[in-house]
């Protein structure tokens, strides 16, 4: 399978849950994360034509005194996604971060990705950088706005 150049997808995820889940991306070989961005996840799986899609992920929710980090400091590769069971992961609860054991089930997608891994900081991609693709028009993103969900961009 190889990866779409088409585009990318930009996406916040708490910063406890991307450090469990690249532990359960390296033991189980992917990782789920919950969205209700359930619009955007069924155009991806349209616009990638059985393509892997790159996904640069910038950590919110920061449970540490450091502040937030305005760059995408996260990266991986997103493979699908399955509609949620009432809230909840449908599929094999392995691949679901081990801090989501406490989440109340409210989700209406989960997007799996693989290969989640921390970008060095030499090599992370500052947000305002990134080229949002909203409704076929393209706009730089805003530095002092971070997303508030999942938003598709030009691929960098």
């Amino acid at each position: 399978m190889g990866i779409t150049k088409a585009f990318a997808i930009l996406v916040p995820v708490p910063e406890v849950h991307l450090v469990s889940g690249m532990e359960t991306c390296e033991s189980e070989g992917k990782v789920a994360f919950g969205s209700d961005a359930w619009e955007l996840f069924r155009q991806v799986d349209e616009m990638r034509k059985g393509q892997a899609v790159e996904v640069f992920i910038y950590p919110s929710h920061s449970d540490s005194d450091k502040p937030l980090q305005m760059s995408a400091a996260w990266h991986g590769i997103y493979v699908g996604h399955i509609p949620s069971r009432r809230g909840r992961y449908p599929g094999d609860k392995r691949f679901r971060p081990a801090s989501t054991q406490t989440d109340r089930p409210n989700w209406a997608v989960f997007w799996e990705i693989e290969s989640l891994s921390e970008v060095p900081l030499s090599e992370q991609l500052q947000l305002g950088d990134f080229r949002m693709l909203v409704t076929n028009k393209r706009s730089n993103g805003d530095r002092r706005h971070l997303p508030h969900g999942p938003v598709l961009i030009q691929y960098p």
